[in-house]
């Protein structure tokens, strides 16, 4: 969404649907730096039950795709309904497109449209940011808005140490996980804290946070054992996003039944981590002894990431 959309705001904010009303919320996890205009929110509610395109199929480059004269619809929200205006391509740059009332169409393409799609033949090309008058209005390309998402959202093969997500403490809190959970010991990591953070031992009495750098070469490794259980339902991993931090993104984790952990690998199903910092991993119930997770990589390709509690129920 455009950030002067949501403005000072980036909790809560309601998603409203305007034939059923409030069907969700918002919480702003990125703000692209500098003067883009572009914020992406993680959603929850009945809002998540239709996104719209995934992610991978929006375009990538549209480069000779976009020809002055073409004739596009803006999708708006209006009253009761949404409402598809005919636009035409009136002048584009490599970042932004303006647009006109295609003929036959009111001029009133006024305040309000900021944050509606662009559609040619079918396929996003843009987001409204701005109204320059009712009878016109600049849109920023959608090859654009993926270029400056892409490193928040792993599109980056590398990791940069010292580089976290522009992600401020404030912007966005991620639910805590259950404090309560059996009891494990952290028996190996891979990487060692950062000056001044806890090392993972912490992290099995309520300490932390485990604060250490990630590379794409070196993943953060943690190993556990159980104490007083052999059976798990579902492991929680929180990160509080804060400034100087990176969020988890890919974490694997493997479980053992063998007493030395080493013997009976079994994986649970891979899950990502949401770029708030919390992350569930449910599998019924199976027979464990030992835990090892793997972070692989970061919401943003950020180093150093951070965890502040893990759970094991």
């Amino acid at each position: 969404m455009p950030s002067h959309v949501h403005g000072r705001f980036s909790d809560d904010i309601p998603v409203d649907s305007y034939q059923s009303g409030t069907i969700g919320s918002a919480d702003i996890v990125y703000r692209v730096p500098g003067q883009a205009d572009i914020s992406l929110g993680l959603v929850r509610g009945a809002v998540t039950e239709d996104c719209g395109p995934e992610w991978s199929t929006l375009p990538r480059s549209l480069t000779g795709e976009l020809e002055v004269g073409q004739i596009g619809i803006i999708e708006r929200a209006r009253q009761q309904s949404v409402e598809g205006r005919r636009v035409q391509l009136h002048s584009k740059d490599f970042t932004r497109i303006r647009l006109v009332p295609a003929e036959g169409e009111q001029a009133d393409l006024f305040g309000g449209t900021s944050g509606a799609t662009v559609f040619m033949a079918g396929i996003p090309v843009g987001m409204v940011l701005e109204a320059e008058s009712a009878d016109a209005a600049w849109a920023l390309r959608m090859d654009e808005i993926v270029n400056l998402l892409a490193r928040f959202m792993g599109e980056v093969a590398s990791l940069k140490p010292g580089c976290a997500a522009d992600v401020s403490s404030a912007s966005c809190q991620a639910p805590a996980a259950p404090a309560v959970g059996d009891p494990y010991e952290v028996t190996g990591w891979s990487t060692h804290p950062v000056d001044g953070a806890a090392d993972p031992t912490a992290l099995a009495h309520g300490g932390g946070p485990y604060i250490a750098p990630l590379s794409a070469q070196e993943p953060v490794v943690i190993r556990l054992a159980l104490t007083e259980t052999d059976r798990l339902r579902q492991i929680s991993i929180l990160s509080e996003p804060a400034d100087g931090t990176a969020v988890p993104q890919n974490i694997e984790i493997v479980t053992d039944t063998s007493d030395d952990g080493r013997g009976r690998p079994n994986p649970m199903p891979r899950r990502d981590m949401s770029p708030d910092g919390s992350y569930e991993n449910r599998v019924g119930e199976r027979f464990a002894r030992h835990v090892e997770i793997r972070i692989t990589s970061s919401w943003g390709g950020g180093s150093p990431i951070r965890i502040d509690r893990i759970v094991i129920d």
